[in-house]
């Protein structure tokens, strides 16, 4: 089987684990759909901007930032915000 993923693909998936989730509902659908179980929550927002992954709210950071120019972000986990949730 042969996933394919786009260059778009890959850059509006702001971390690893969006695009893993991409990668493997692409598998489930080409493998025949039946076993995808959609539990991800989008984190974010409709202009572009990510949300925390603790709090939910939008930080500064618009997804296409690279992730070393961040402050906050946990890798393998995403963008936190700048506000205390991020110490608990």
């Amino acid at each position: 089987m042969e996933i394919k993923i786009t260059e778009e693909e890959i850059l509006s998936n702001s971390n690893d684990s969006q695009l893993g989730s991409l990668v493997r509902k692409k598998y489930w659908d080409l493998k025949d759909g039946s076993q995808l179980v959609e539990t991800s929550v989008s984190f974010v927002s409709d202009d572009g901007f990510d949300k925390c992954v603790i709090c939910g709210r939008v930080t500064q950071y618009h997804h296409s930032t690279p992730v070393d120019m961040r402050i906050g972000y946990v890798e393998g986990a995403g963008q936190t915000c700048d506000r205390s949730c991020r110490n608990k």
